[in-house]
């Protein structure tokens, strides 16, 4: 049997030669750098394809550990808070820690973060940040899940960067993003509660918060709903604001009558335990999200790791060369940790009787 012959493989010495020009010139196109004319740049990269180059994975390896020991190579995070996120003074915990998980895998790759605040009133159209960036050397941009759905980022010539949005903002750029799996984390509150005999649960959502989650969270707990008799099935609270009033809170809950309500907010436990003192209605309160009250039962998101990851998604991309809007986006989820808390216990036959005689 005659062996198969070992297929050539392609370096960027020999496309220099088909292109006729220097390797450094091959490298910069194949980079998508800018220092070289868009015209230049489309045609190595085209011959690049018709002989099969393919970059060596050893070598981006050896360059990535090479940097380590240089000078750091920047990635610009794009907030549009009304004012700069670092050095701000009361920064939302899980905003802080998914930046704490940024900074540390990007420290780890040899790579450095800094803020470009997007929303303030100095702050550089999309043309002026482009030129900024690429005057830099910056070409790794992470969108940062910030400010109001309404407020949109610049919008940069994509195809001179890679990008990677943490979180669902943006949503008319299909860029590939990172998020927290918050569908997951309400499968694991559904089916911990009804373990226990839960049968009336609410989603404490708003109609302006559920798109901020592009509608991962409702989206399961709707599915799961419509599975329950219809006497137990609750809506979300019926305002566009985000979060909703104590009063917009307070009457759904008196409204509806649920056993357990999944929340978001550390201070709707607070609501909750005002409304049993008033009303004499005991509620289950159930996270999902942040909090610090150790003793309430939940999913507990892991945003340092959803930072790390974006990081890792971003560093992938400028490995690769992949610059401008991917021809298919990718959403790599992260998954919480469903904790039980000292107030999650089952709920017995005779105060589950006793729940559906007060909403007779």
């Amino acid at each position: 049997m005659n062996p198969q012959p070992v297929t050539s493989i392609i370096n960027m010495r020999d496309l220099a030669l088909f292109a006729k020009c220097s390797v450094n010139t091959v490298s910069l196109a194949l980079r998508g750098s800018h220092r070289i004319s868009m015209e230049t740049r489309d045609r190595i990269q085209k011959l690049a394809d018709t002989h099969g180059y393919r970059p060596n994975p050893m070598v981006t390896a050896l360059i990535s550990s090479r940097r380590k020991s240089m000078a750091p190579q920047t990635i610009a995070f794009l907030t549009k808070f009304p004012q700069p996120f670092l050095g701000a003074p009361d920064q939302p915990v899980f905003f802080a820690k998914l930046l704490a998980g940024m900074t540390d895998k990007a420290e780890a790759l040899g790579f450095r973060l800094e803020e470009f605040a997007a929303a303030t009133p100095d702050a550089p159209e999309g043309a002026d940040l482009t030129r900024l960036l690429l005057a830099r050397g910056i070409r790794g941009v992470l969108l940062f899940p910030s400010g109001d759905l309404s407020v949109s980022f610049p919008r940069l010539d994509w195809s001179q960067f890679a990008v990677v949005a943490a979180g669902f903002q943006a949503g008319q750029w299909p860029v590939h993003r990172t998020t927290t799996d918050q569908g997951r984390g309400i499968e694991q509150c559904v089916e911990n509660l009804s373990a226990r005999g839960y049968r009336r649960i609410g989603l404490a959502l708003t109609r302006a918060l559920d798109p901020r989650w592009s509608y991962t969270a409702s989206g399961r707990f709707f599915a799961w709903q419509a599975l329950q008799p219809q006497p137990q099935r609750i809506p979300l609270i019926p305002t566009d604001r985000e979060p909703a009033t104590d009063e917009e809170f307070t009457t759904w809950v008196l409204q509806h009558r649920p056993d357990a309500v999944i929340l978001h907010l550390d201070s709707m436990i607070d609501l909750l335990a005002s409304i049993k003192k008033r009303h004499r209605l005991d509620v289950l309160p159930v996270l999902i999200g942040p909090t610090t009250r150790n003793d309430v039962a939940g999913v507990v998101p892991c945003p340092e790791e959803l930072g790390r990851t974006s990081i890792s998604v971003l560093a992938r991309e400028l490995y690769m060369n992949h610059y401008g809007i991917p021809k298919t986006p990718e959403v790599t989820m992260v998954g919480g940790k469903w904790r039980d808390g000292a107030r999650l216990r089952p709920l017995p036959a005779s105060e589950e009787f006793a729940m559906d005689v007060l909403r007779l």
